[in-house]
């Protein structure tokens, strides 16, 4: 047993008492940050977003990791989760520590919201009612816009960097094979910041997105130090 299992132990009667009040539409998942690609090892309900123990980190905690949030707040709440699935989640992370406050371990509660969303604006429509748009107002508020999800609840590692990756590669006006030297060190150091390269394979898949070889990343790499 490694010293973080000492601290993250503690965690799991915890992990199963918040299940068990929330229900059955709320996961816990315990992550082990000392081994990213199979940090999970502890889950409640994991059916929701079809992970299980053994499986890998997620992209934001591979952020939190590379950012060292944890050093600021005991923990982030209320945040835009989505699901392999499709789902929309509305998630919290607490951040387990040692007895000198570094960082061993994450608790996450993810509570699937889609089908709450949805009771929700047929709730508003009913309350509201609805306007012939001739009566509607010039001067009404644009409705607001959800926020972006901040985190993708997906297990597999070789699956989390193909959306990592692909989220930053889809952002390009143009091909990867036609971009500068400068424009692709500043594609590696976005990688970089979300946390990709800490997962086996990231410097692999990024190389094989922009078109160069695996040498040319760390040598990137090594110009952002």
């Amino acid at each position: 047993m490694n010293n973080n299992r000492y601290y993250l132990e503690k965690f799991f009667p915890v992990a199963s008492f918040i299940a068990a009040i929330v229900g059955p539409k709320c996961e816990v998942v315990v992550h082990d940050i000392s081994d990213p690609e199979r940090s999970i090892i502890f889950i409640e309900n994991g059916f929701i977003s079809g992970r299980k123990v053994g499986d890998g980190s997620t992209d934001l905690v591979l952020k939190i990791l590379k950012t060292e949030a944890y050093r600021e707040e005991p923990f982030i709440a209320n945040y835009k989760a989505t699901g392999k699935f499709g789902q929309n989640f509305r998630s919290s992370t607490y951040f387990i520590k040692n007895d000198d406050q570094e960082l061993v371990g994450l608790m996450c509660l993810n509570i699937d919201v889609t089908h709450m969303e949805v009771a929700a604006e047929w709730v508003q429509h009913i309350l509201q009612g609805g306007s012939p748009s001739f009566l509607a107002s010039p001067e009404a508020p644009p409705r607001q816009q959800e926020k972006p999800s901040a985190e993708y609840l997906q297990g597999n590692p070789d699956d989390l960097l193909q959306h990592m990756i692909g989220s930053v590669i889809g952002k390009l006006a143009i091909p990867p094979d036609r971009l500068s030297s400068q424009e692709k060190i500043d594609i590696v150091r976005e990688l970089n910041d979300l946390g990709v390269f800490l997962l086996k394979g990231g410097v692999s898949e990024a190389a094989a997105a922009l078109s160069i070889s695996e040498p040319t990343v760390y040598r990137y790499l090594q110009k952002l130090k």
